[in-house]
């Protein structure tokens, strides 16, 4: 299976992950719980994400879902599920 992504976006799970932005300083917040998550990432690369700019791995994904409090799979459904096809 192959996942079609629109308007060129470079990951699935970005505009989700802004859907917990419920307040303009969540970018840091989440940030700085990523960081205490051993990944040493700049708030940029978390803006980047959340607007499909910049690619994300496997571990980031994971450390993402975690800072989300939500599970990696979890993450990835839902990201499949608010739009994203699936093409056979």
């Amino acid at each position: 299976a192959k996942i079609k992504l629109s308007n060129r976006k470079r990951n699935i799970v970005g505009s989700l992950v802004s859907s917990f932005a419920i307040d303009k300083d969540f970018t840091e917040r989440a940030c700085r719980a990523i960081q205490l998550l051993g990944w040493d990432v700049h708030k940029n690369a978390i803006s980047q994400i959340e607007q499909g700019t910049r690619s994300v791995t496997d571990v980031e994904l994971c450390l993402l879902a975690e800072a989300l409090s939500v599970s990696a799979p979890k993450l990835l459904h839902d990201a499949l599920e608010k739009g994203f096809e699936l093409e056979e």
